[in-house]
């Protein structure tokens, strides 16, 4: 959500809304594994856990120092347009996939609604989890709308994009080192 927001005030409402769509598309990948069983083995594993926690955080740490050193090379007027859309997409589609909590917590949330006599429980998970993924698609998308219309009542103050560019790397880096340093959060909501 820090991501979205942070993408909102300091790229607008189309970065930040193409941004929650990568959020989304990652159902098409986490949805499947969910189905097949993928989840409750990454689950039940801590070093294949610890893996994918450790691609999120390091993804995160190394995007929060691009930021910071994007924000040196270029000056506040150019350093928006460095954000591109497909950039924005993958951002969120990267950052929903490398989260291991979203996928624990499909796995605990979605069988809970799932009634095995009432058909394939494939097909359940899969249409409970697309229904999911569309909900979220529009709540994030209205912060992404929201976090977007501020920014750009922020962006007409002096010197608000060199601040809004130091946040957003600090919280990429603070959001990947909290991450990379937390013992265990499979149990954590």
């Amino acid at each position: 959500m820090m991501l979205l927001i942070s993408r909102g005030v300091g790229h607008g409402p189309r970065i930040a809304f193409y941004t929650a769509v990568g959020f989304t598309l990652a159902g098409l990948v986490q949805l499947p594994l969910l189905a097949l069983g993928v989840a409750s083995l990454l689950q039940a594993s801590p070093i294949a856990f610890a893996a994918l926690r450790y691609a999120g955080a390091a993804y995160l740490i190394w995007r929060g120092i691009q930021v910071f050193l994007r924000r040196r090379r270029t000056t506040p007027a150019t350093s928006l347009a460095n954000v591109t859309r497909p950039l924005a997409l993958r951002d969120g589609l990267v950052a929903s996939l490398t989260n291991p909590k979203g996928l624990i917590f499909l796995l605990a949330f979605l069988p809970q609604f799932v009634d095995p006599t009432a058909g394939s429980v494939t097909l359940q998970l899969l249409f409970l989890g697309g229904i999911m993924k569309l909900t979220a698609l529009v709540i994030e998308g209205s912060v992404a709308l929201a976090s977007g219309f501020v920014g750009g009542w922020l962006a007409r103050r002096p010197n608000f994009i060199v601040w809004q560019e130091r946040v957003a790397g600090t919280v990429m880096l603070g959001l990947g080192l909290r991450l990379a340093l937390m013992s265990d959060v499979r149990g954590a909501k």
